[in-house]
């Protein structure tokens, strides 16, 4: 159905972006200059006339006031070039520009990037990016409910955001907004714009992490995985400081690389936190998300036990979680589910963790008949492989089994994400844990994101800079863009 959604969408874009360029071509060359500033009272068309350079290029058809008695000019193009071209009002004024023509015909006013239709062509950007929003917010609303938490769903979240962004900055802008120049410029000026405004925000989130990150350190130990919140805080915080650095080339982008390289950095920098915040917010929902009273098989996933075999606090927590669902459900369904726990001996334990489980729920009144035990497994990822094949082998086929795997809330979205990835079609029960071990949990999937959609995500990299270069070649081609 996703699929279906996005390929409509990229059909729609694809359509408008072809649209806009027959009518750039086919309509191009006519074109109306307005100058609505020059708007005296006591102006008469009388008092109006133009002068062409070169009339090879350009001719002037009519000089006329409008019906708002604004200074308008009716030109069309007769060849390619550039030339001078001078508005006089009598007595009053005198005012110089130039206009260019194209290959095509299409005539373009040199100081404000404006053409024949540029008003349309920016409502139909607009309507473009608002479609991009419609269709990645109705994919992630549709993912929470179904609960179908995933890094598809962190992306889509993650474009809607920065989508909402642009269109946020364009709509405003289009207040004092007259120029399709000025126009580019604010959907250009959009990754500096949420840099700024998004830094509170991700400073106290790297903070937090980077807070997290010391507390695991002094719980945990030194390693490169507990450090990874201090050094997105560092890099989060290096990233703005050059993006404000180079804040004051945004004029010069046309002429200057470094400018074209800070706008890219801020676009980049900005899309990578709108990914962020969503990887949280998709985090957060999972951990949230009560899956319906209606499950087969509860897996627990395993952790490390006590030296006795006993749980520890944390396994004991995501048992108890698990014990906790399946009693409101035989309450509120009158249906009993199974247990998988799930893990395997580590080379320190003296039993296996499924068996420090099971053992843990026979003294809490349930019959072996109620649980499967899954002790081969040596991570995560083999705890949902595992305990996949066990139902299978129990239930004879995964075909309309429901299942549910009990974990720690800071696990619950990686919880999903493996399911997924092994064809697992499972919801997630969760249980409380120190808010310290949150933090990091955020930073490890949305490291995960990046891995795992790399290439995705640097096709968008290589977009944006591709963008801003052909932008900036765009503005190159005049003297005074904004």
């Amino acid at each position: 159905m996703y699929r279906k959604r996005l390929i409509a969408l990229a059909a729609a874009l694809l359509l408008m972006t072809v649209g806009v360029v027959v009518y750039f071509i086919v309509h191009g060359s006519t074109y109306t200059e307005d100058l609505e500033w020059m708007d005296d009272p006591k102006m008469t068309e009388d008092d109006l006339s133009v002068e062409v350079d070169n009339e090879n290029i350009v001719r002037a058809d009519r000089v006329y006031l409008n019906e708002d008695r604004k200074f308008c000019v009716d030109f069309h193009s007769v060849g390619g070039g550039t030339t001078a071209v001078t508005y006089f009002v009598k007595d009053r004024f005198t005012y110089k520009t130039e206009l260019f023509v194209n290959e095509f015909g299409t005539i373009i006013a040199k100081d404000s990037l404006n053409f024949d239709g540029y008003v349309q062509v920016e409502i139909l950007m607009i309507v473009g990016l608002a479609l991009i929003l419609l269709v990645m917010l109705s994919c992630f609303i549709e993912s929470w409910i179904k609960a179908r938490f995933s890094y598809s769903m962190v992306g889509y979240g993650g474009v809607a955001l920065f989508s909402a962004s642009v269109i946020t900055v364009v709509i405003y802008g289009m207040q004092w907004m007259n120029t399709f120049a000025r126009f580019l410029n604010n959907i250009m000026e959009t990754g500096f714009l949420f840099a700024f405004v998004s830094a509170p925000v991700m400073l106290i989130i790297s903070l937090a992490i980077s807070l997290s990150n010391i507390r695991l350190i002094s719980r945990e130990g030194f390693s490169i995985r507990n450090m990874l919140g201090v050094l997105l805080g560092v890099g989060w915080i290096v990233g703005l400081f050059l993006v404000i650095l180079s804040s004051n080339m945004m004029l010069d982008f046309s002429e200057s690389v470094m400018a074209r390289i800070s706008y890219s950095i801020a676009y980049v920098i900005s899309f990578m936190a709108c990914m962020l915040l969503s990887t949280i917010a998709c985090a957060f929902l999972a951990a949230k998300h009560r899956p319906p009273y209606d499950r087969d098989y509860i897996l627990i996933l395993g952790c490390s036990i006590c030296p006795d075999g006993s749980l520890t606090p944390i396994l004991k927590n995501r048992a108890d979680a698990a014990i906790r669902f399946e009693k409101e459900q035989f309450s509120a369904s009158g249906r009993h589910a199974k247990f998988v726990p799930s893990g395997g001996k580590g080379d320190d334990e003296i039993i296996s963790e499924g068996e420090a489980m099971a053992r843990y729920l026979r003294e809490q009144g349930y019959p072996d008949s109620q649980i499967i035990i899954e002790d081969k497994s040596v991570n995560t990822s083999q705890n949902i492989e595992f305990s996949r094949d066990k139902i299978k082998e129990d239930a004879g086929t995964l075909e309309n089994v429901r299942s549910a795997f009990a974990t720690t809330n800071y696990h619950i979205f990686r919880g999903y994400i493996l399911s997924k990835k092994h064809g697992f079609d499972a919801q997630g029960v969760s249980a409380k844990t120190k808010w310290y071990f949150f933090p990091n949990a955020f930073l490890r999937e949305f490291a995960g994101l990046l891995v795992e959609k790399r290439y995705k995500i640097a096709l968008i990299v290589l977009a944006t800079l591709l963008l801003f270069h052909v932008s900036a070649q765009l503005f190159s081609m005049y003297t005074s863009p904004f």
